[in-house]
């Protein structure tokens, strides 16, 4: 028998993390990586016989990178919390594992759901994509340092796309999507600012413009109505907010240099007083 592990990274999820795990339950092992989490998240995760990985991962590559350590099957399906895989895409990954696997890896297509409303196209690669490398060979992903959208090599044969989809509920309403916005463009901004480039708020709207037009007329988001606008145009925000952004992550970081600099300036002037 061909083992399964799963693995989930959660930044206190706990409303989402007990109707995942609960759809994992034909995985042979779940990992559960706890970053930072004041909530029940550890808990529920332990309640459904989950491992859980406690700790501090600023980076999104390093909770992926430790998830993906932990587990022990010959094969990893990774899912985010707010993912539910349901019984005919469960079936159909054990079916491809036990039937002599074509490929090293394969492609989890994903349904993105803003409550209860499918918005099958539109989706660049910002908020979400309609497809993501999930299920492959232990050891064969890495990711590169990032906070935000961790670029992975992947090594070995691609073996294609599942048919069926995980169901991604995104945000329970628009007001949520936007929130979610938000707190994507705080991580990018720090992964600009640490690349070292200037914050460009041009080079955000030439990439914003490309970004809408990819969403809109490339991805079909033009035929999901106002949802699919909504989807493009935040799309196009995107890299204006996070260039924006990255140049008060820049002003806060230089001003925390100073003051640091400030204090031990202060220290040192009182050791030699006394």
């Amino acid at each position: 028998m061909v083992r399964l592990s799963a693995f989930v990274c959660v930044q206190n999820q706990d409303a989402l993390l007990a109707a995942c795990l609960r759809k994992l339950s034909f995985c042979d092992e779940v990992v559960v990586v706890a970053d930072r989490c004041t909530d029940r998240s550890q808990e529920i995760a332990r309640r459904h016989g989950a491992i859980v990985i406690d700790g501090i991962f600023p980076l999104e590559s390093q909770r992926k990178a430790v998830g993906a350590e932990a587990c022990t099957g010959d094969w990893i399906l990774e899912v985010e919390a707010e993912d539910m895989v349901d019984a005919a895409l469960a079936w159909e990954i054990r079916a491809v594992l036990q039937l002599r696997p074509a490929g090293d890896w394969y492609d989890l297509p994903i349904d993105n759901y803003v409550g209860e409303t499918l918005v099958r196209d539109g989706w660049a690669g910002v908020l979400s994509a309609r497809a993501e490398p999930r299920l492959y060979k232990r050891g064969l992903k890495t990711w590169t340092p990032r906070r935000l959208n961790a670029p992975a090599v992947i090594a070995g044969r691609f073996g294609g796309a599942l048919k069926g989809a995980v169901r991604r509920t995104l945000a329970r309403d628009v007001g949520a999507l936007m929130e979610r916005l938000g707190q994507l463009t705080a991580l990018h901004a720090e992964d600009l600012v640490d690349a070292g480039g200037p914050a460009s708020v041009a080079a955000g709207l030439a990439a914003g413009t490309l970004n809408f037009v990819r969403a809109y007329v490339g991805q079909g988001g033009w035929r999901e109505g106002r949802l699919g606008f909504l989807v493009a145009t935040l799309a196009a925000l995107f890299p204006v907010l996070s260039q924006m952004r990255a140049g008060d992550v820049t002003a806060a970081r230089k001003a925390a240099v100073t003051e640091a600099a400030k204090s031990s300036d202060l220290r040192e002037v009182v050791g030699i007083a006394r």
